[in-house]
């Protein structure tokens, strides 16, 4: 066991584990048929694009950009860029779901006190004037996650380190991109029970602007998974790209201790991000979606979305290690989809909702539907059991 010393002066056990040994491929197959829960939603804000993580006894959500509900029923401006919330699970560990009275779709209720302000802060570069990054050119700098927290440290008094890497997308009001691969921001996630009370949400502190450069893999930005003692981090660009490094994470901040996955083995040395040796074949479907360690399986698992679609096509695919080989994506399950042009998309795997000893997993999609000419968002949660 390893303690590391935070700023705070406490101490973090981190335990070392021997490193995966498992070398058969899974196959996951559906029991029966997946259930659509209800909808995972905060009744005063209309967000897009959610992920989570557990924090502790509680399940913290971050998601792209949120609105105020207006008195209209129609979301209002400011847009803020991202925002955080809590849910709670119930006796069993999954989900604690609700039935407002008099409706007849459940809630998994998020709150949180976001202030108005973003979770990830723009910085002084971004157009900071706005939460929403809007320059006075009508381009923007939106700071979308596209991987929630990935926790590294947990405290005896329940406190939390957890870090997250953002693109800094530079987008023109058609979401055309002004720098096809931007650099890529660090932020650490300090959460502390007794500063931050039952409903305040993590403090958020960029660590490094550009820790990963222009024209560079983003890697821990596409996804991440620590499991048995190491980071490992994805990172894909806009050729397609899907590359892996990985760090011990209690050096996260420190990029000279990274290692990296090319020509079929680590190397201290970081590669170029059109070096064809580090792209991982079936890693993904191409996709957003979510990366995770199944116990049951004893495997990497990552679900998510095909690249070619704006729809809630669910894949999924397996590996007996973070580098593969990876099995074939298969698509096992498809939600409905909204009546928007972008109709289902940020398709995302829960494991923060699934006991270590279940064959299960719960995910959700962002799904978009047009209301009085706004585009409306909502969070199907879906359980899907294994065989």
């Amino acid at each position: 066991m390893k303690l590391v010393h935070l700023a705070a002066g406490l101490l973090i056990p981190v335990l070392a584990h021997a490193a995966p040994t498992s070398s058969k491929p899974v196959h996951p197959k559906v029991k029966g048929t997946p259930k659509v829960l209800g909808l995972v939603t905060d009744p005063s804000l209309d967000r897009d694009s959610c992920g989570s993580a557990k924090f502790n006894d509680r399940v913290l959500w971050v998601c792209r950009d949120t609105q105020n509900w207006g008195p209209d029923g129609l979301p209002t401006f400011p847009l803020i860029t991202s925002s955080a919330s809590w849910t709670e699970y119930n006796s069993h560990g999954g989900p604690r779901l609700v039935t407002p009275a008099g409706a007849d779709t459940a809630e998994y209720l998020m709150y949180g006190d976001n202030h108005n302000q973003s979770f990830y802060p723009l910085l002084y570069d971004e157009c900071n004037e706005t939460q929403s990054g809007q320059c006075g050119d009508l381009s923007r700098y939106a700071l979308w996650p596209d991987s929630p927290p990935m926790v590294t440290m947990t405290n005896p008094d329940a406190s939390v380190l957890a870090y997250t890497w953002v693109k800094k997308s530079h987008i023109m009001p058609d979401l055309s991109t002004l720098i096809s691969d931007p650099a890529t921001s660090l932020y650490r996630v300090n959460y502390v029970p007794y500063r931050d009370g039952p409903t305040g949400l993590p403090q958020v502190e960029i660590v490094n602007e550009t820790f990963w450069g222009e024209n560079e893999i983003p890697y821990g930005d596409y996804g991440n998974v620590v499991q048995d003692g190491t980071a490992y981090l994805y990172g894909q660009n806009s050729n397609g790209t899907i590359a892996l490094a990985k760090v011990d994470p209690l050096n996260v901040e420190k990029k000279w201790m990274y290692e990296y996955w090319a020509s079929g083995s680590w190397t201290s040395q970081q590669p170029a991000s059109d070096d064809p040796s580090i792209n991982i074949p079936s890693v993904t479907a191409g996709g957003q979606g979510t990366f995770y360690w199944s116990d049951t399986w004893q495997s990497f698992v990552w679900i998510g979305q095909h690249s070619q679609s704006v729809s809630a096509d669910f894949y999924i695919t397996t590996a007996p290690q973070p580098q593969g080989p990876w099995t074939e994506p298969v698509n096992f399950y498809s939600g409905v989809n909204g009546n928007y042009t972008l109709g289902g998309y940020t398709l995302q795997a829960h494991p923060s909702l699934t006991t270590p000893w279940g064959n299960d997993i719960y995910m959700t999609y962002t799904k978009t539907d047009v209301v009085d000419g706004q585009a409306i968002y909502s969070h199907p949660l879906i359980h899907v059991q294994w065989e």
